[in-house]
């Protein structure tokens, strides 16, 4: 194929131009070619321009921390007094009724017509009164059939009076509690040797604060020594009472 025809218009253009370029610095009025630093250039631009693109909804999301699920180490004290306390088994000192002895002055009574009543309480007494006294507590059984019960922890008690009757047969106890109670067991048989193990039971210096022991009580501890008394201490331990349980 041949080359296109040109138009006049076309060819008036070119001698134009030729003419230009003929004249003395027409060389000038071309355009450079482009230099090929810019070109290499413009690709980094680009690229510069999408790396600080703006997100118009960035995430909220933040990082999580890893957790360690570790076991924690418990230390272990020791035991309080009342911890140890709970693993010795409940053993029974004594338990009976009150003494025979409260019955003999009302029982003189009974000559009067005042006197039937009295004596009529006393042996209501005999036969629904109960305590029980045990290496942890107190219990008293009383009134009409025995229904009516108290207990007392000794480790409530804060204070301890007393009063011998009959030359130490029986005698009286008055315990006053933390709260400012009062328990009282009246004509309590054996006396000296349950006031002895009641002070045993009871918290540091509570005995000495109530005048324990006194001139009967250190008496009462001789002859134990001397051996004319057996010892004030605990039946050993049957197969039907409980053993400790827990570590």
């Amino acid at each position: 194929l041949g080359a296109p025809p040109t138009t006049p218009m076309s060819r008036y253009c070119s001698l134009a131009l030729a003419a230009l370029v003929s004249l003395p610095g027409g060389e000038s009025l071309l355009l450079p070619a482009p230099a090929p630093h810019r070109a290499a250039a413009a690709a980094p631009l680009a690229a510069r321009r999408v790396s600080m693109a703006y997100n118009p909804q960035p995430s909220k999301a933040k990082p999580r921390k890893a957790k360690s699920k570790e076991p924690k180490q418990k230390v272990k004290g020791p035991p309080s007094a009342a911890a140890q306390l709970q693993l010795v088994p409940e053993q029974t000192f004594y338990e009976a009724a009150p003494s025979i002895t409260e019955t003999i002055i009302p029982g003189l009574s009974v000559l009067t017509v005042v006197g039937i009543i009295p004596f009529g309480a006393s042996l209501a007494r005999q036969a629904w009164t109960r305590y029980k006294i045990t290496n942890k507590r107190l219990e008293i059984k009383s009134g009409f059939q025995g229904k009516e019960v108290v207990q007392v922890t000794w480790r409530e008690v804060v204070d301890v009076k007393w009063l011998r009757r009959f030359g130490g047969a029986a005698g009286d106890l008055v315990l006053t509690l933390q709260d400012g109670a009062k328990v009282e067991m009246r004509a309590l048989a054996e006396f000296e040797r349950n006031l002895n193990f009641i002070m045993a039971q009871l918290g540091d210096g509570v005995a000495a604060d109530s005048g324990f022991p006194d001139g009967p009580a250190r008496e009462f501890e001789e002859r134990v020594q001397s051996g004319e008394e057996p010892p004030v201490e605990l039946p050993p331990l049957s197969e039907t009472e409980p053993a400790p349980t827990g570590a």
